[in-house]
């Protein structure tokens, strides 16, 4: 490349919305610059399950599942109620079943439906991914899709310029490790930085309840984009959105899936008592853990629900850590967890009836099964996975300004931008991350492109 490099969009952030973006917009023949300076350490999308809905989607009906946009968004306010981002939701909603129809007709995309993966808050069974089911699987299928294209430029482990404005446009400076450099421009730029989930002092301004909580997410999402679209006076919104993480093993490498409580898992605390209604969901479950002693609590489950989750990549890390305590009996279930037997003995006794058809204390209605030998218990900790906060936007990706007017050509997607919820980890619906980011990316492309149809500078 010459010193002075032309490009039609500049991705800041090689992450799910990073190479989505990148790879849509590649594939409509734009020249694009994706600048990543923690290219080399893992990402949220590596870190995470790679599970993302698409209600409606050809492949959810090709498995006889029916489903919409509409039906996502229904489940979306029931679970979330007022704190929904509803334009963004909308867009997002209508945009991935569009997506899937590029990944897999377009990019010969290895992308699944599963049917068999149940979530807190959907009716129905709507979430895809790649072959085999993993953050790690989706990571390094979209690396290796990006680096085939032609179109796509990675610059990567290279400190993270700050761009400018520039005549119809974006312009920046790289410096490589020989302190050259190489001034960069583009019509377009997208902010696809990570949150800030690894940056406590805005934890604690943001997030207080979070504060201090491990942070089991990549340690890559420490504000910087954010930081950046303040520069330009851009809005935040939604900064108290998180989605948390009540099945993660400290210090974090592994957690159980969020499965495991629709089910039929129960999860109790050191004394052997049921806290907290287990199907809340995976995000605000991690307050209701996190509020225990200790900050501890025991998963249990049994065999039977093991071979249902068996084939989950959390799952199969969490066995392989040695991360599951099997036991025979409910004796060996106090032995193994150190719980007393007659409070295990009653908990579980309890929940049989809960089964049958009692009302339970706390609020659950479906246990899916009584529990029963030979058993396996897990302990976990609540922790913040990821911020949802970040870059107001509108529904076609575009960022706004602190009056809500559009600043142009700037775009944000995935962790520094807005999620699809706020208002802490209870309105965070399973999937809300990976679908606003591959939203985000679609709609951003979207727009990148109308605006190129009738601008010829562009």
């Amino acid at each position: 490349m010459s010193d002075d490099t032309h490009v039609d969009l500049i991705v800041l952030g090689a992450g799910a919305a990073g190479m989505m973006t990148a790879l849509l917009a590649a594939r409509r023949g734009m020249r694009v610059m994706v600048i990543d300076p923690a290219f080399s350490q893992p990402n949220n999308l590596f870190i995470s399950g790679g599970l993302f809905p698409a209600a409606g989607s050809s492949l959810q009906r090709a498995a006889g599942v029916t489903d919409s946009p509409q039906a996502w968004l229904e489940d979306l306010d029931r679970f979330a109620g007022d704190a929904v981002n509803r334009p963004l939701a909308v867009a997002v909603a209508q945009a991935l079943p569009k997506l899937i129809d590029f990944l897999v007709q377009e990019c010969a995309a290895p992308i699944q439906f599963l049917p068999d993966v149940p979530a807190p808050g959907h009716r129905v069974a709507r979430f895809h991914a790649v072959v085999p089911a993993s953050g790690r699987a989706l990571h390094a299928w979209l690396r290796q899709a990006i680096a085939h294209e032609n179109n796509i430029v990675c610059v990567t482990d290279v400190p993270l310029p700050a761009p400018s404005d520039s005549p119809g446009g974006w312009s920046l400076e790289l410096v490589s490790a020989g302190a050259s450099h190489q001034r960069v421009t583009s019509a377009h730029l997208l902010l696809a930085g990570g949150g800030f989930g690894a940056n406590s002092r805005m934890v604690a301004q943001h997030i207080p309840q979070m504060q201090g909580a491990l942070h089991s997410g990549a340690a890559s999402s420490d504000g910087t984009c954010i930081a950046l679209g303040q520069r330009w006076g851009t809005a935040l919104s939604g900064m108290d959105g998180y989605q948390g993480q009540g099945h993660t093993h400290p210090p974090g490498a592994t957690r159980l899936g969020m499965s495991l409580p629709m089910l039929g898992a129960i999860m109790v605390n050191r004394a052997g008592q049921r806290f907290v209604r287990e199907d809340v969901g995976p995000s605000a479950l991690a307050a209701h853990v996190l509020a225990q002693p200790g900050q501890l609590a025991l998963e249990v489950f049994d065999a039977h629900i093991e071979q249902q989750v068996a084939a989950q990549s959390a799952y199969r890390d969490a066995l392989a850590a040695g991360r599951i305590l099997p036991a025979g009996s409910v004796q060996e279930l106090a032995n193994v967890t150190g719980v007393a037997v007659e409070a295990l003995a009653q908990t579980l006794a309890q929940c049989a009836v809960y089964w049958a058809g009692a009302a339970d204390p706390l609020g659950r209605r479906n246990f899916a099964r009584v529990l029963g030998a030979p058993f396996r218990a897990s302990w976990v900790t609540g922790a913040l996975a990821h911020t949802q906060g970040g870059l107001s936007t509108d529904a076609q990706a575009r960022v706004l300004n602190a009056s809500g007017e559009v600043i142009p050509r700037l775009y944000a997607a995935g962790g520094c931008a807005a999620g699809l919820s706020g208002k802490g980890g209870e309105a965070y619906l399973p999937g809300n991350g990976l679908a606003q980011s591959f939203g985000l990316a679609w709609l951003a492309v979207r727009s990148i492109c109308e605006i190129n149809a009738g601008d010829d500078s562009a």
